[in-house]
């Protein structure tokens, strides 16, 4: 049972597109290359930067900003596939920049941060059938999240991005399908959520299909001036929580 359950943990973080988020940060200075096709590749799309990627690299989360979460830096390498993602709902499009690059719209620059909360210690007594028990007990409430903050030419191209994810998501609540190379993941429910941060915010339970059953993801987005930050968060045990210690330590961040 407990094997299952970490199976079920690393499918959810595949279904997500968590290892696709950075995909479009190709360039050997770290900056986005080009937008992610929409529904099907009819061009990209580009935006000076307000901040430089630079810049966004010293205003995300670091490790020293968060306690109990490993943090480490994304490989743009990994993640290349995802700059070939489609849609098969032209009104998805941008809700699926969202689930496989991190920002919604015409962001100019991209930085991006992985972070796993770290399970609780090994027992220092028991058999070692007992330790490998309470290690995969620890696992079941693991998580994993995809932060990314990206920065836009001013403020209001910032809340046009905003209000076209919210009338994006508005449209796709019944679900989409996506497909990244040759994997596809259908995504059967986009409810809304609540989080209140920032100038505004959006927050949605993400619930795809996988092999293991029905995964959850919670996805809130947050713009702070011509930034903005999302986080995506799924857990080993097949339902995510929102990282609100995340979100507060990247609010404080940038001021």
């Amino acid at each position: 049972m407990q094997t299952a359950i970490v199976r079920r943990g690393a499918v959810a973080a595949s279904a997500v597109s968590l290892a696709l988020l950075l995909a479009a940060c190709g360039g050997e200075d770290g900056t986005k290359d080009s937008k992610v096709d929409k529904a099907g590749g009819e061009g990209t799309k580009q935006s000076a930067p307000a901040k430089s990627q630079a810049e966004l690299e010293k205003l995300i989360v670091a490790q020293t900003d968060l306690k109990g979460h490993s943090v480490k830096t994304p490989l743009p390498a990994e993640l290349k596939d995802a700059t070939t993602a489609t849609v098969d709902k032209n009104e998805c499009a941008t809700l699926n920049e969202v689930l496989v690059i991190g920002a919604p719209g015409a962001e100019g620059a991209l930085a991006a941060r992985q972070t796993s909360r770290t399970p609780g210690s090994e027992p220092a007594t028991g058999t070692s059938d007992e330790k490998a028990q309470a290690a995969l007990e620890a696992l079941k409430s693991a998580s994993i999240n995809l932060l990314t903050l990206g920065s836009y030419a001013d403020a209001d191209a910032a809340g046009k991005a905003m209000a076209d994810l919210k009338k994006s998501a508005e449209s796709c609540a019944s679900g989409f399908t996506n497909t990244v190379t040759t994997e596809k993941t259908k995504f059967t429910k986009i409810a809304p959520g609540s989080y209140k941060g920032g100038d505004e915010a959006l927050a949605y339970t993400v619930t795809a299909e996988t092999g293991e059953g029905p995964v959850e993801t919670e996805v809130v987005v947050v713009r702070k001036g011509t930034e903005i930050f999302s986080a995506h968060t799924v857990s080993m045990s097949g339902k995510a929580a929102q990282p609100l210690d995340i979100l507060e330590a990247q609010l404080k961040k940038l001021g």
